[in-house]
């Protein structure tokens, strides 16, 4: 299904089905993501807001079970996201779709994508919440399952020229997609669980940063607030990382914005190495 009309229009009539099968009013318009990779919508539940997310696998998102990693996310504690109250699965055409209602989050992220596209207003009491969410979250026992040792020391080797085993550093629980997009305010939600999972400590204050270096003022905001995560050998080696990540998508043309500052934020990341 190439054709995003198409798509588009296919998973809206998914998440119809999906209300009719799990008993909730649509009260707000359809929301897609922007791969059409999923589509959710605010609903009444028993007279409750509630937000129902209709999503699929498909082999364009490779291998992995990233379906789950939402209720799955239900275990973990401490920490200000959404619950997974039902969910079911069907298939369509080979694809296997998965329905899950959540609890409803009234305040919206603060960016439709991985950046910033608008001025925020950021109160250190936002900050300190999410560092203690991300201490929350690291406290949370570490799955089998995450980020790629191999993926991010290939990637390390390419970009910077380096031989670095990130397995050799300590690895908590992390979200593993900490941007912009996945985080709410003025009071601080974190979303969009589906890739959490093992990662070197310090990763997604790493993620956080770097994702915020196109604005430098808010980036040593976030810096000084997460620093305990950072200025550390692991919080050095999971900013290699994340900076890693984030260049491979501005080699595929994904947040080219980014390359120029990531990188040089790595060289520096560098020299204290």
């Amino acid at each position: 299904m190439t054709d995003d009309n198409q798509r588009r229009a296919w998973m809206d009539g998914h998440l119809e089905w999906a209300a009719h099968e799990f008993g909730v009013e649509r009260i707000g318009q359809p929301l897609h993501t922007g791969r059409l990779h999923s589509v959710g919508c605010r609903v009444t539940d028993a007279g409750r807001d509630a937000w129902l997310r209709v999503v699929y696998a498909d082999p364009e998102w490779g291998d992995g079970n990233y379906l789950e990693k939402n209720l799955a996310a239900n275990a973990i504690h401490g920490v200000p996201k959404p619950t997974v109250k039902r969910w079911r699965e069907w298939e369509d055409s080979g694809r296997r779709m998965r329905g899950e209602l959540s609890t409803f989050v009234a305040d919206a992220a603060l960016s439709t994508g991985m950046t910033l596209t608008r001025e925020v207003a950021l109160p250190e009491q936002w900050l300190s919440d999410l560092n203690r969410a991300l201490h929350g979250l690291a406290e949370h026992p570490a799955p089998p399952t995450g980020v790629d040792a191999d993926y991010v020391n290939d990637g390390i080797r390419a970009f910077f020229g380096i031989d670095l085993d990130i397995a050799s550093v300590p690895w908590t629980t992390a979200h593993c997609d900490l941007h912009w997009g996945n985080l709410t305010g003025p009071t601080l939600t974190i979303l969009d669980w589906e890739t959490w999972g093992r990662a070197p400590a310090g990763y997604d204050a790493a993620t956080l940063v770097c994702t915020s270096l196109d604005r430098p003022d808010l980036a040593r905001r976030v810096s000084a607030a997460l620093s305990e995560f950072l200025d550390t050998h692991s919080g050095h080696v999971a900013t290699l990382a994340a900076a890693t990540r984030l260049l491979r998508f501005a080699d595929g043309g994904e947040q080219t914005e980014l390359a120029r500052p990531v990188r040089q934020h790595a060289t520096e990341i560098l020299e204290r190495l």
